[in-house]
């Protein structure tokens, strides 16, 4: 099975000059737990998660119209072809811990997204599936406990 079999092509995007709030609200409008952030020329410069959005905007108590550039992660983010298999991109998702990832063409254009729900919902072995599931959320065990 290619990436271009389970990629979703009705990509909601935003800018780095769009509003933490807007972008929440698209996100919560759209059920959605990651956003592509693009510039001016269509180029994928980072991704919001609702994550970033706790972590980044909630959590250090930022305004609500502090823009989506200054708290969108930039690290590496990832991608793959439409034509790549599908069996590597999850490979690659469990190896970086990631459970979405970018589908773009040749010249880096953003063609469509994956997540781990679109591999689930067109996965025939729930087997595989629990394990990929497993290996992207697999984490160091440290201990939560606060005094």
């Amino acid at each position: 099975m290619k990436c271009k079999d389970v990629m979703l092509t009705l990509i909601f995007k935003c800018t780095e000059d769009t509003s933490v709030a807007e972008c929440a609200r698209i996100m919560r409008d759209e059920q959605l737990g990651f956003m592509p952030v693009l510039d001016d020329d269509n180029s994928v410069v980072g991704v919001v998660t609702d994550r970033d959005l706790v972590t980044r905007v909630l959590a250090d108590r930022r305004d609500h119209t502090t823009r989506v550039g200054e708290i969108m992660s930039t690290g590496p983010i990832l991608s793959c072809r439409p034509d790549d298999d599908l069996r590597a991109l999850e490979k690659r998702m469990a190896q970086a811990k990631k459970g979405r990832a970018l589908v773009r063409d040749d010249t880096g254009d953003l063609l469509g997204v994956i997540s781990l729900s679109d591999v689930a919902q067109r996965e025939v072995s729930p087997t595989r599936t629990g394990q990929l599931l497993r290996e992207v959320t697999r984490r160091e065990s440290v201990s939560l406990i606060h005094p």
